[in-house]
């Protein structure tokens, strides 16, 4: 597992989707942050601080959703029309464990795409008008407590990335598909939950919803516990899908 695991990390580090990612989105969050402080200079108001920026860039992350759809497609479903996962299935490795390599690496780097804009966005903030204070919360806790949560939903996407993308084993559909179906699952739950109440208590129970209640000052009691357990249970879940259909899939 530790060489499938090892052999999958070197595969993504030298990926060129990967990489271009990584720039991108750098470039995305050092030209943001400095384009806020810049506009909050000229317009006379009070400069951004660091945890500022920073919680501002969780509210939904579209940054880290983007790059991971289109990861997904370069990194997973492009070695399904490459023949590489064919080589792999027939290299003795169980297809369980194939998956399972792929997904945690796949997992690590939507955690690093996620990371980036807004780890850059508070750097430079900081850097430029200090790190700053929340009222009536640790400004220390806070970002550890948000930086973990961003990790274990990171993850959770990524799960569900990878199923779509063993699904699809093409990609440019995976992309396409991913991007749409991230992109406006949020809105289906509004449509469908206006009509049938369940589906809007359902959604308040997903990774998708959570999602937008990681920059919250205030998590407390059942509401942080849900946020750790449920994206844990998706990533689990997801993860022994994508097991399942890997092992019963024919790969050519």
């Amino acid at each position: 597992m530790n060489n499938l695991i090892q052999s999958e990390w070197f595969k993504l580090c030298r990926d060129r989707s990967f990489r271009a990612l990584v720039l991108i989105i750098s470039a995305s969050g050092l030209f943001w942050s400095i384009f806020q402080y810049i506009d909050h200079r000229m317009d006379g108001d009070a400069p951004v601080t660091g945890i500022e920026m920073w919680k501002s860039a969780l509210l939904g992350n579209y940054m880290m959703i983007i790059g991971m759809c289109v990861l997904a497609g370069f990194f997973i479903s492009s070695e399904y029309t490459t023949g590489v996962m064919k080589s792999i299935a027939s290299s003795g490795n169980s297809r369980g464990r194939i998956i399972a390599a792929k997904q945690i690496v796949f997992a690590l780097g939507s955690v690093i795409l996620g990371l980036l804009f807004p780890v850059i966005n508070c750097v430079v903030a900081t850097l430029l008008t200090g790190f700053g204070e929340l009222s009536g919360e640790s400004t220390f806790l806070y970002f550890i407590r948000t930086l973990g949560l961003l990790v274990l939903y990171a993850a959770a996407f990524a799960s569900i990335a990878t199923l779509i993308a063993t699904l699809m084993a093409e990609s440019g559909k995976t992309i396409a598909f991913t991007m749409v179906f991230f992109l406006f699952i949020d809105m289906f739950f509004a449509v469908v939950g206006q009509y049938i109440s369940f589906v809007e208590t359902i959604y308040g129970y997903t990774v998708f919803k959570l999602l937008y209640d990681i920059g919250n000052v205030s998590l407390y009691g059942s509401l942080l516990v849900r946020m750790v357990v449920i994206p844990v249970i998706t990533f689990v879940c997801f993860g022994l899908l994508s097991a399942w259909v890997y092992r019963r899939k024919e790969i050519k």
